[in-house]
Parts: structure tokens; sequence; C-alpha cells
């Protein structure tokens, strides 16, 4: 599928710093511009954001299709960056799904609550059995449950903290390197611009096309923002390098002015382009 080769285009070893500053100086134009458009917009009626999913539904229905399922079993296996970013996009929709669980919105947490079977979590079994680790399809099962069969936020959220917990015991079947303050930049860096590949789905020419990939797209920003939040280090360059990232995650939080999309929106793909190449500038220099 076109879109799954694009997306995981994306998730590969940092580049050149040469090739992020041009990456940057394309970006910061249109980041700017994108931002100072932007204006509170009041959530739409579910409709609107139900016809987004039922264009998805024919691509994307799956929970994450394009996010990591072009991924290759060998490059999850050893490539750890891969892997995380595998990890941390599963957490994404679970994320959203969960978000919106909470809030009423059932049918649309149901579309980023999938079983275990679907590609996502497939594609990454061979990985997990490779690394020595025990997968965590059970409890994945159990969240899809809660939610599919309507058991109730208690139950959804307690299944849910299951879930993430084995998710982190599998996220630690890496190297040590991979835990340092500059990797987790990267893997910041992979989430973005795949929240940005999503994000050009969902909003094309300042219209909501695709509610699910504005879901999916806000769920792995999310994520990114939590991992840079729990980074921790004594040294004053990486106190700084994670105060900014922290700063250009919050600059573009105006992209998701609710779990439910508007009709319209001013903002942009660009401005995710351009954050991914700020904060991957500031991995390279750790």
């Amino acid at each position: 599928m076109g879109k799954r080769n694009k997306l995981w285009k994306s998730i590969s070893v940092i580049g050149l710093a040469g090739a992020a500053g041009m990456s940057l100086s394309a970006c910061t134009e249109e980041e700017n511009e994108g931002e100072a458009a932007v204006a509170p917009i009041e959530t739409s009626v579910d409709a609107v954001a139900l016809a987004g999913e039922g264009e998805g539904e024919g691509e994307v229905i799956s929970a994450g299709e394009g996010e990591g399922e072009g991924a290759a079993a060998t490059e999850l296996t050893s490539d750890d960056l891969a892997y995380l970013t595998h990890l941390s996009l599963i957490k994404g929709h679970l994320y959203v799904g969960a978000e919106l669980y909470k809030a009423g919105h059932i049918e649309h947490a149901k579309t980023h609550m999938k079983h275990p079977e679907s590609e996502l979590y497939a594609d990454l079994v061979p990985a997990l059995e490779a690394r020595g680790t025990a997968g965590f399809a059970k409890e994945l099962t159990a969240v899809s449950d809660a939610v599919n069969e309507e058991k109730g936020v208690e139950a959804v959220q307690t299944a849910l903290d299951t879930l993430l917990a084995a998710i982190d015991t599998n996220a630690m079947a890496v190297s040590e390197t991979s835990a340092t303050p500059a990797e987790k930049l990267k893997l910041v860096v992979q989430l973005l611009r795949t929240a940005a590949d999503e994000y050009a789905i969902a909003v094309v020419d300042g219209k909501m096309e695709n509610a699910h990939e504005y879901q999916d797209a806000f769920g792995f920003t999310t994520i990114a923002t939590d991992l840079v939040e729990g980074i921790e280090s004594d040294e004053s360059a990486v106190t700084d390098a994670k105060a900014a990232t922290l700063a250009i995650l919050a600059d573009v939080k105006p992209h998701w002015p609710g779990l439910i999309p508007p009709e319209t929106l001013k903002t942009e793909a660009g401005a995710l382009y351009g954050a991914a190449a700020q904060i991957e500038l500031l991995a390279l220099g750790l």
C-alpha cells in the first residue's frame, strides 16, 4: 500500500545534520504561518468527524495501518529505534482510543482499539520472539474487548494500565545505548514525522478529510511529549535540549483543538515536519 510505504520512510536512523538543517529551513516559514493563523475552533458534531472516519475505514480502519506495518520483521528485530517507534505508535493509538472512550465517543474509540491479530501487532510478533520478550497479545485483547463491549471507563482504564505496563516491559528488550537522551529524542522525531504524515492525510486544503488520522496524529504527539517529559539527566546540555523540545511540542498543540476535529482547520502538517526537524537537530547536538 502506498500510504504504508510513505509512512515508514520516516522510521529510519536519523539523517545527516545537513539534511536536518535543510528540512528545518524549509519548514520554519510554513510552521510560523500555520500557527499564527490558528484560532480557537469549537469541536464540530460527530457526524463531520465520522465522515472522515468513513473515508479512512477503507484504508486505515486497522489500528494504525501504515504506521509500522511497512517495517520488515528483520528491521524491527535488529533496529532498536524502529522497534521502539512501533511500540510507541501502538501506545499512541491506545491513548487516543481511551481518551475518546472516556469522553463518550465510543464509536470513535473502537476504531483505535483493535484486536492483536491486526497488522500493527502481528508485524511485531517476530521481533518480540527474536528479542525474547513475552509480548502483550492477551493484554491488548483485554483492552479491545473492554472498549468494544462497552464495559465502562473503569474497566477500560484498568485493562489499559495493565497493557501499558506490559508494553513498557517489552520496550526494555533493547541495548542500553537506545535509552540515552539523544536516542529518546530521535524516537520523538520518528513519532512526530509519522504524526505529520497522518495530519497531512487528515487536513487537506484546510478541510477535515479524515478524523481517524487526525486523532492518530494527536495520540502520537502526546506519546512523544510523554517521552520527553520522562528524560532525566543532570547534564546541562540534556536539560536544555529537553526544555527546548517541550517548547517545540507545545507550539504544535493548536493542531488539535479537540478530540473530535472541526470541519476546517488552518493548521497544517508542515509545522509538524518543522518541529521534527528542530528536535532532530537537538538530538544530534547531544
